[in-house]
Parts: structure tokens; sequence; C-alpha cells
């Protein structure tokens, strides 16, 4: 219809005048009025298009730090840190007759912290098989160093070696009492040498902060000239009161001792 619209169809024109063209002396063609409309639009698409005003992006504020110290503690590192391990210095076995007493020497690396609950297993070798056993928890001071053994009656007879297990319970900081013994002598028993071990008594003066009548387990040690263990004792006393105390341990050694060692501890 548009496109067509060069010319209007017979019409009335005294009234299209009274109509379409009253008060201009004009009558508007189609065409007119389709540029008319046209523009219309185009106004209409433009300012849709336009839409409202752009605003800015706010910038995203940077976080801030705060001057004022953190109320966070933290533990300082330790410029020396703690070694906390029981080592296994020695071991070995002291028997005679039908009775074993397998021994490990302990010492602590800890230089400031407590070993608590160390128990130490032992599993004695003999001819047809082997024997285990554990002996009394035992505490151990920071550095300290603590004989461990436990007696095997029938069970071990025989015996040809020992194997230990040692589990640590916990630690805890600090120190504990610690008893210390001056150098032993030991004292050949009765028989003083006999082909498969025989006795004797190991004799040292304990001292220590320890409070009266309290209960106090007493183990020795006997070394042979390398250094392995050959005998051991364990006797269970109760502290007199004072700083010092003598004690004699009897011992089963399995060979001639070259030296011989009293170690002490509370019992917990």
């Amino acid at each position: 219809m548009v496109a067509g619209a060069d010319r209007l169809p017979e019409q009335d024109h005294g009234a299209g005048k009274a109509v379409a063209g009253e008060g201009t002396g004009k009558v508007p063609t189609i065409a007119g009025m389709v540029r008319t409309l046209a523009a219309a639009v185009l106004l209409v698409a433009v300012a849709a298009c336009g839409g409202p005003a752009a605003h800015s992006a706010s910038p995203v504020p940077s976080p801030s730090h705060s001057s004022a110290p953190s109320t966070t503690l933290t533990a300082p590192a330790s410029s020396t840190p703690d070694n906390e391990t029981v080592e296994k210095v020695a071991s070995g076995f002291g028997a005679f007759d039908l009775e074993v007493f397998p021994v490990a020497v302990l010492h602590n690396q800890a230089s400031a912290h407590t070993a608590t609950l160390v128990v130490v297993s032992f599993t004695v070798h003999f001819p047809g098989g082997t024997y285990s056993l554990a002996a009394e928890p035992v505490s151990l001071a920071p550095e300290e160093t603590l004989a461990v053994t436990a007696l095997c009656t029938d069970s071990c007879e025989g015996a040809t070696n020992t194997d230990v297990f040692v589990a640590v319970g916990g630690w805890e900081a600090g120190d504990r009492t610690v008893i210390s013994a001056t150098s032993a002598t030991y004292t050949c028993g009765s028989p003083c040498a006999g082909t498969t071990g025989y006795q004797g008594d190991v004799a040292a003066t304990l001292s220590g902060q320890v409070s009266s009548r309290t209960q106090v387990s007493v183990s020795a040690a006997c070394e042979d000239g390398a250094g392995d263990i050959v005998g051991g004792g364990l006797l269970e006393t109760v502290w007199p009161g004072g700083s010092s105390k003598a004690e004699s341990v009897p011992v089963l050694v399995s060979a001639p001792p070259a030296s011989c060692q009293l170690y002490a501890t509370e019992i917990s």
C-alpha cells in the first residue's frame, strides 16, 4: 500500500478540506504520513537505545591494615628443640638356676621433658622357643639413665639372649625426682661361680630428695668387659627419710662381671 501510493483515489475534495486540511489549506498525502510515522518511530528507538544515563562503577575499596598488634599469642619457637627420645643404651640378662633377669639400660635424651609411662617389653630366647614379659612402667627425668628389669622364672630357663622393645606413654615438661647412686661394689655369693651362672650382691649409697615412706624400686645391672649386660637384680624398698640410703641388691650373674651399678626410681 505504501509503495503504490503516488496518488489518492477519487474523493470529495470539499470534504477533505473541511476535515483533514482545516486551518492549513493542505491535505496530507499517505506518503507524507508514512515519513512522519517513520521519523517518530526512529526518535522512539533512539531514546530507547540511549537508556538511563550511565553510572561510573564505584572503585573496590582496598583492604585496610590495622597498625594495632595481634592479640593472638603463640609460643616462641625454641632455639634448641628438645629431643624427646628414650634410647636403649645396653641390654642383656643375668641367669642362675631357673631364674632370669632380662635387663635394659635406658637414657632419656630430652633436656627439659620427662618421659612418662615408659614400658619395656622383653622377649627371652631359649632353645625351643621364646617367652615375652614386660617390666613395670617407669618415668625418666630429663637426661636420666635408668636400668629396667623383670624377673622371669621357669618359663625362661636356658636363656640365650633377649630382645627389647621400649614404648613411651607420654612427655611432660619439667623435671622429676632423680635418685642417684655412688659407685657400686659387687660381692660374689654362693655359689661364687657356677657353670651356668651364679648369685651375688651389688651395694651402693642412694641419694635424692625423696619423701619419707616413699616406695622405691632399686635395680642392678652388671656388665662384662665388653659392656654387655651379664647380670641383673631387682628390689623394692621404702625410703626411710633423709637425703640418702645405703642399699644392697641381690643379683643373678651369667658371667663374671667387670662392673655393676645400682639405679633407683620412685614407684608411682
